[in-house]
């Protein structure tokens, strides 16, 4: 399983415009992509406009097919007027566990 974390950051001024994007996002991702396991933003506890993409992809080969869909360019095109930064992304391979 391949694990992803991204964080996202608007402009305090956007922060609207920019958590709608977000969602058309998710909902875009979750319809079109057979390979998401998991694609959820959290908004961060101490910057309003800071937001984390948990996202969780069957293999690589499905993040890449994320990453090159149509829905996805044109979704994360449409944030750029709101960006505050550049996107910081980190990327897992994982194995779930259990205590």
């Amino acid at each position: 399983m391949i694990t992803v974390h991204a964080y996202v950051y608007a402009q305090p001024e956007h922060r609207d415009a920019y958590i709608q994007g977000l969602r058309d996002l998710q909902t875009s991702t979750r319809a079109n992509d057979a390979g998401c396991l998991r694609y959820e933003f959290w908004a961060s506890l101490d910057d309003p406009n800071a937001f984390v993409c948990v996202e969780q992809w069957t293999d690589m080969e499905a993040l890449n097919a994320h990453l090159d869909a149509p829905h996805h360019i044109t979704g994360s095109a449409a944030l750029d007027p709101y960006r505050s930064r550049p996107a910081e992304v980190e990327i897992f391979e994982s194995t779930p566990t259990s205590r």
